[in-house]
C-alpha cells in the first residue's frame, strides 16, 4: 500500500453502529401551564453532556422479556414493546417514577427484576397502551457514540412518584416549555417534544418521522417500520 492509500484510511472515519434506545416524553397540563419532565445529563458524561433532555438510555436484552406486571402490550406490538420497556425501566431508574395504572398484575409468577418489583409494590401495572409512538432519530455517524433512539409519549397523569436527580440526571422536574428550556435541548429534542404535543392536542399529520443526518446536515424522513413486525 502506498503513502497516499494509507493516508486515505487514517483519515477515514469508520461509523459507529447505533444503538437501539427509547425515551419518554412525558408532559402534564394545558395551554401555558403545559409542562415536560426533563433533567439535565451530567458535565462528566460522554454522550451530551451538561444538556437537557427526556428519560431514556439503551435497550438491555432483559426489555425483550414480557414482564409480568404488563399490560396492554398488544397496542404497541413487539417491537415497539421492548422499546416502551426500555422507556419505562430508564424514567423509573433516572428520575425516579413509575408510569401505569392501578391494578393486579396479569401474571401470577413472582417479579424477577426490580422494575417489576417497583411496580408490584405499589399496586401498579405497566400499561403499555398508555405509550403513543412519536417517532425515531438516528445519532449522526460522525459521532463515537450512537443512538437508534424511539420515543414515546406519556400523560402526567399516569405518573407515581416525585422525580428525583441521579447519578445520570441532574436537576431533574417538571419544566414549563418556555424558550429557556428549549434553548438547552439539542433541536431532536425539540423536534420530538413538538411532535409529541402535536399528538397529544390531535393535530399531529402524517407518518412517524424520523430524524437522521446525512452528510452533517439534519433531515426528516419517515419511519418505513410496521409496528406489529418483530
Amino acid at each position: 500500500m502506498n503513502d497516499v492509500s494509507q493516508t486515505r484510511l487514517k483519515g477515514r472515519h469508520r461509523a459507529v453502529r447505533p444503538r437501539d434506545a427509547a425515551s419518554l416524553i412525558l408532559l402534564r397540563g394545558n395551554g401555558e401551564e403545559l409542562e415536560v419532565l426533563a433533567g439535565r445529563r451530567p458535565l462528566h458524561v460522554r454522550f451530551m453532556p451538561g444538556v437537557h433532555v427526556f428519560p431514556g438510555g439503551a435497550i438491555d436484552p432483559p426489555d425483550r422479556t414480557m414482564w409480568s406486571i404488563e399490560a396492554g402490550t398488544e397496542a404497541l406490538g413487539p417491537r415497539l414493546a421492548r422499546c416502551g420497556r426500555a422507556a419505562l425501566r430508564e424514567t423509573w431508574e433516572e428520575v425516579g417514577v413509575l408510569v401505569g395504572r392501578p391494578g393486579d398484575p396479569p401474571q401470577a409468577e413472582p417479579p424477577g427484576r426490580p422494575i417489576e418489583q417497583a411496580y408490584l409494590e405499589r399496586g401498579l401495572v405497566a400499561a403499555m397502551d398508555l405509550l403513543t409512538y412519536v417517532g425515531r432519530a438516528i445519532t449522526p455517524s460522525y459521532s463515537d457514540r450512537r443512538f437508534n433512539t424511539r420515543f414515546f409519549l406519556g400523560d402526567g397523569g399516569a405518573v407515581f412518584g416525585e422525580p428525583t436527580s441521579s447519578e445520570e440526571l441532574e436537576d431533574v422536574r417538571w419544566y414549563p416549555i418556555e424558550p429557556q428550556l428549549l434553548n438547552s435541548f439539542r433541536d431532536v429534542t425539540r423536534f420530538m417534544l413538538a411532535r409529541a404535543i402535536a399528538l397529544r392536542n390531535g393535530t399531529a399529520t402524517g407518518a412517524h418521522p424520523l430524524f437522521y443526518w446525512a452528510k452533517n446536515a439534519r433531515r426528516i424522513g419517515v419511519c418505513r417500520e410496521a409496528l406489529s413486525t418483530p
